[in-house]
């Protein structure tokens, strides 16, 4: 029985040549854990997908990480090929990760359930409920059902999928065994983009957790509760009113590719000072049309309102653009200039990944991220109760620095 890594090893390996490991469920805290003992576990996937994950993504990836992902400092251009495989491992590392094999029990049914979403909700939507019933969400296809396919079986179908493929909507479609999961966040990896956030500062590092990423949803109406509706809302009533047949194609091909992809953006950490991070394909629409339009603010939608770090990337097309539909070439750039974030904002997505958590959350030392879990405290104190009780790793951080160091000076830094 192998032992299978569910978080890859060429990222463990940028964060630190060995971790620290917090274990939410038992409240156990290690030091010092070699990279082939961290985030792993024996028989985690099938053989054959273990085989799979090492030929068809981690090795072609791995040469790309090493030589530009994580080694350039200021700007990254990336071909064609290069951009598929980014979307293919991000794509991966969605459904690769502790917890998925239940997860996607739920997306089997996802389909169903949009339906009775949009129904409870569509006096904010501005629909009514006969308009959701008589236009349904439909499915792309009619999923192939095998008798006594277990819950582990589907998920490694599901990967086998994205393996057999280049992680494209198109290619996906083609598969015989294709699912629901597979295509659905295929759609969504696709349909947003690329963007790489860094930290610069020396004792602020990003964690790591064996989810592998987190996500943020838009502001809720009253400040805190969170349904991401208010980008949809905004799109249909703009659509509503627009005239232009033209603008109305646009914004109805934006909803499309939105639908799916209703959060702010979904970061996946790379190493402990750089992030992949995709972003709805809504902020590029607001990017390009805010001349013509009154778009929502920031602080209306995200706890990140830095207008830089939603900006789009550029592009350098082989064929000319005329508008329409879009013709792409192999020898296409895509550049992203790679933004810096704040101390709060590196604090803020920490928060994040550490409110999104199966059982262990790792790191390179705990001196680096101590601003990190102060924030999450106070961010989860009365009213507001957190969803994972960190208590072990406060009571730590106030043994071994909390009289050398002002955990409310830290805390309260670019707050």
């Amino acid at each position: 029985m192998i032992n299978s890594h569910y978080v890859p090893r060429l990222t463990l390996r940028r964060f630190s040549n060995k971790l620290c490991l917090f274990n939410v469920k038992t409240g156990e805290y290690k030091e010092n854990i070699k990279i082939e003992d961290a985030f792993s576990e024996y028989g985690f996937y099938s053989d054959e997908i273990e085989d799979k994950l090492n030929k068809r993504i981690e090795s072609q990836f791995g040469n790309l990480f090493a030589n530009k992902l994580a080694k350039l400092d200021n700007e990254i251009q990336l071909s064609r090929t290069e951009l598929r495989l980014v979307k293919k491992f991000i794509l991966i590392s969605v459904i690769r990760s502790m917890g998925s094999e239940e997860y996607l029990q739920k997306e089997k049914t996802y389909y169903e359930d949009a339906d009775k979403f949009a129904i409870e909700h569509a006096a904010e939507f501005g629909l009514t409920i006969e308009d959701i019933k008589n236009n349904p969400i439909e499915k792309p296809f009619e999923e192939k059902v095998i008798d006594g396919e277990t819950p582990f079986d589907y998920w490694m179908r599901t990967l086998n999928v994205i393996l057999d493929t280049d992680g494209s909507v198109e290619e996906i479609l083609k598969h015989p065994d294709k699912t629901y999961p597979a295509h659905r966040w295929s759609e969504v990896i696709n349909n947003g983009y690329v963007a790489f956030w860094d930290s610069d500062f020396e004792n602020e590092e990003f964690v790591i957790t064996d989810i592998g990423m987190t996500s943020e949803n838009e502001l809720g109406w009253n400040g805190v509760t969170q349904y991401n509706i208010k980008k949809t809302s905004f799109l249909i009533d703009l659509l509503k009113k627009e005239n232009d047949p033209n603008m109305k194609r646009e914004i109805a091909r934006i909803i499309h590719m939105h639908h799916n992809f209703s959060e702010n953006f979904m970061m996946f950490p790379i190493s402990a000072k750089r992030m992949i991070v995709e972003i709805d394909p809504f902020y590029r629409f607001r990017a390009t049309y805010k001349k013509y339009y009154n778009m929502p603010d920031l602080t209306d939608l995200t706890l990140i309102p830095n207008e830089d770090l939603f900006a789009p990337n550029d592009a350098k097309y082989v064929y000319r653009q005329d508008g329409k539909k879009m013709k792409y070439h192999e020898n296409d750039r895509y550049i992203y200039t790679v933004k810096k974030l704040s101390k709060r904002e590196v604090r803020y997505c920490n928060e994040l990944f550490l409110d999104r958590i199966n059982t262990y959350v790792g790191f390179s030392s705990l001196r680096n991220v101590i601003g990190s879990f102060v924030s999450y405290k106070r961010a989860n104190t009365y009213p507001f109760i957190p969803r994972v009780d960190y208590k072990e790793i406060y009571d730590l951080i106030n043994q071994r620095y909390g009289s050398s160091i002002d955990l409310d000076t830290i805390a309260g830094v670019e707050r």
